[in-house]
C-alpha cells in the first residue's frame, strides 16, 4: 500500500477494556485471564499450557452450559489490582515481577508452577477484599 496522500481513518477504539469470547467455563469477577490454544478466555492456571495473558475480568459470567465462543466477558488490559500471594510478601518484593498460580494468586519464584505466565509487577502491600495479606500488581505492558 502506498504512503498516505489523504486522510486515512483507522477507527481507534481505546484497549483499555476488551470483550473476548469464553470457553464453556465459569469465569467469576477479578480473575486474571487468559486465551487458551483455541483462542477462547479462560482463567488463568499454571497447570494448563499454552495461555495468553489478556487481563483482568470485569464481570462474572457463566458460560459453563454453552458452546465455546457463545458468551464474551469484558477484559480489562491495564491497571493494578490485588491479589493473594503464595508466599509472604515485604517492602523488598516491591517492583518484582509476578506468575499466576492461579486465577487469584500469584507468587515471584517460579518453582512449583507448570507453566510460567507472567501477569504483572508488585507495586504496593495490601490487604485483599476478603481481608487477607495480598500484593497490588499492575498488569500493563504484561496483557497481549
Amino acid at each position: 500500500m502506498p504512503a498516505l496522500t489523504q486522510a486515512y481513518e483507522t477507527f481507534e477504539r481505546p484497549g483499555l477494556v476488551v470483550a473476548y469470547r469464553m470457553s464453556n467455563i465459569r469465569i467469576f469477577k477479578g480473575a486474571l485471564v487468559g486465551l487458551n490454544a483455541s483462542g477462547h478466555l479462560v482463567p488463568m492456571a499454571h497447570g494448563t499450557a499454552n495461555l495468553r495473558f489478556v487481563g483482568v475480568a470485569n464481570e462474572t459470567v457463566d458460560n459453563s452450559t454453552g458452546a465455546a465462543g457463545g458468551r464474551t466477558l469484558s477484559v480489562s488490559k491495564s491497571g493494578s489490582f490485588v491479589y493473594r500471594p503464595l508466599a509472604a510478601m515485604t517492602v523488598a518484593n516491591l517492583g518484582q515481577e509476578v506468575f499466576a498460580n492461579t486465577d487469584n494468586e500469584v507468587q515471584t519464584a517460579t518453582a512449583g508452577l507448570t507453566n510460567q505466565y507472567k501477569v504483572g509487577t508488585i507495586v504496593a502491600l495490601e490487604s485483599t477484599s476478603s481481608g487477607g495479606s495480598g500484593v497490588r500488581v499492575r498488569v500493563d505492558n504484561y496483557t497481549v
